[in-house]
């Protein structure tokens, strides 16, 4: 008999360990750290506790490994008003490049997160319910809560993961301090990314400009708006005309104008009125756009005056002086530094007032432009020179950056390391800068696969690195976002709660700042780190409020 009940319990003990073998392990994991299709939630980054303002975002990754393939995975959050999405992994197949671009020679970036090639989890599928019919056995999900609880000082966001039989729970204590951001808008730090219009109606399979087209349009304008982005370029709105000139379009000036309004996007960036003949970035002479007509040619002149008149037109019907930054050209540079003042003269007069603003470095420009936008790296070199702008010319700073820099240097590519797009707005108050720029908001390859190609090759050209040419992704009914577009989120409402505590006291804002980074090519890679200062900032601006 007694070895019958051995036999007996040595059966329920095994039984319990396959049991136990088999269930799924979950983690919170902090959205600042990148997750990859083979993270091991042992090894996670873990958060179990966050920092928020009164009306911030409170947001989490759950990393689940363990999952039986196939068999329905749920989900649920305390929190109903959150939102959940499902991680979705692309690929980098090649690592950023020293000096950006892609890498001449394997392993020469010693400042990637990962030797390509490799996937990792960037694209937010929005889930309309939280459940995943046909789990992997690692799967990654993203919860957002776009504001605590009304008058909460602290509570916790509670989660339960189920599959079969087996349940896991979880729980985020967020902590809600007493300084409310300012909505995204006039007083939000500057921030803008460029939006390819045409490739929404391509991807989405839409008649260019029918009324389809603006609804996507605004789908992908207020994501950005989600993401605190305050400022958007109207492209398109300028038409070759029957005779060769070019002309302002004023039914989509102002839907596009609307859309702006209905968002949050506070400032506008005027199209670039002139650009490289046949994009020959070498080329001394500047053309107008839409055309092939030298600038400082008569004729070439003629079209741009009458170009910026009609804009300045609209500007005044419409009452957006204070809001209209006007680009003249795209990245000019030494080669046609007397064209670009020629060109920036011209527009200047048929538009007085209003800022011109464009990706310009070489400090050999000085006067030829109000808001410079240099790339992180070429502010640094450059720093004394454009302080010397502001105080002797008037001259406002802004920053971007794009296929460069690379190394070590902030940016947004998918091996940076995330904190690297969430402390740009950090260095950028410190620093006095004034606004921050990438062009690549959903500047997809046409006819490419943006889930698939994250880099771009250019045929001669150098290939553009993997995750330059866009932040968003275009899901079945309108745009995702990424853990990347939300890691500058979350700097941006930082910047903006540094530029309130700095208002009080520089010294003491500046200080917050060095702790986590003391330039854009100087900072931690430590997520705790971040959360401690982030803390600190949270009390001290509540503090002084």
């Amino acid at each position: 008999m007694r070895k019958q009940h051995i036999a007996t319990a040595v059966t329920a003990s095994a039984a319990l360990l396959a049991a136990t073998a088999s269930a799924f392990d979950a983690v919170l994991a902090d959205p600042l750290a990148w997750l990859y299709p083979d993270s091991k939630t042992a090894s996670a980054e873990r958060l179990e506790e966050a920092d928020v303002p009164a009306n911030g975002v409170v947001d989490v990754n759950i990393l689940v490994n363990g999952l039986k393939p196939g068999e329905k995975f749920e989900f649920e959050a305390s929190e109903k008003s959150g939102e959940w999405c499902r991680m979705v992994a692309v690929p980098v197949s090649h690592n950023t490049g020293n000096g950006g671009f892609l890498e001449g020679k394997p392993g020469e970036n010693k400042f990637v997160t990962r030797r390509a090639p490799f996937e990792v989890y960037d694209a937010l599928q929005p889930l309309a319910s939280g459940v995943v019919d046909s789990p992997k056995a690692t799967e990654a999900l993203y919860f957002r809560m776009d504001r605590p609880p009304k008058g909460a000082k602290s509570f916790n966001v509670r989660f339960r993961l189920r599959q079969g039989g087996e349940t896991k729970e979880l729980a985020l204590k967020a902590n809600v301090h007493g300084v409310s951001l300012p909505p995204v808008g006039k007083d939000s730090f500057k921030y803008t990314n460029w939006m390819n219009y045409g490739g929404m109606a391509t991807f989405h399979g839409l008649k260019p400009w029918s009324e389809e087209h603006w609804a996507m349009i605004e789908k992908y304008v207020r994501l950005a708006a989600r993401g605190r982005q305050n400022c958007a370029i109207m492209f398109d709105v300028l038409d070759k005309t029957p005779d060769g000139g070019v002309a302002v379009n004023g039914e989509r000036f102002r839907k596009m104008l609307g859309i702006y309004d209905r968002t949050g996007m506070w400032y506008i960036e005027g199209p670039h009125l002139a650009n490289r003949p046949g994009g020959n970035w070498g080329s001394p002479t500047l053309t107008v756009t839409l055309g092939t007509n030298v600038t400082t040619s008569v004729a070439g002149a003629l079209t741009l005056s009458r170009i910026a008149r009609q804009l300045q037109t609209k500007i005044d019907e419409y009452g957006l002086k204070d809001r209209w930054y006007q680009h003249v050209a795209d990245e000019p540079n030494g080669t046609n530094l007397r064209e670009y003042r020629i060109t920036a003269g011209i527009i200047r007069r048929y538009m007085p007032g209003v800022r011109t603003i464009d990706a310009v470095e070489e400090p050999s420009f000085a006067g030829a432009l109000d808001v410079w936008v240099p790339k992180v790296d070429a502010f640094e070199r450059h720093h004394a020179a454009y302080d010397s702008f502001r105080t002797n010319f008037g001259d406002s700073v802004w920053c971007y950056t794009c296929c460069i820099p690379g190394g070590k240097w902030m940016n947004r590519l998918l091996d940076n390391e995330l904190l690297r797009p969430a402390l740009i707005p950090w260095v950028s108050v410190m620093y006095d800068v004034d606004g921050f720029l990438h062009w690549g908001y959903n500047w997809w390859r046409s006819g490419g696969d943006p889930f698939k190609e994250t880099i771009r090759f250019r045929g001669k050209a150098p290939a553009l690195p993997a995750g330059d040419t866009h932040i968003v992704y275009p899901g079945k009914d309108g745009p995702w976002s990424s853990v990347r577009l939300e890691a500058t989120r979350a700097g941006m409402e930082d910047a903006d709660m540094l530029a309130m505590l700095r208002r009080r006291d520089r010294a003491a804002a500046d200080a917050l700042v060095r702790r986590v980074a003391r330039g854009y090519g100087d900072y931690t890679t430590s997520c705790k780190t971040y959360r401690e200062v982030r803390r600190d900032l949270l009390k001290a601006v509540s503090n002084a409020h």
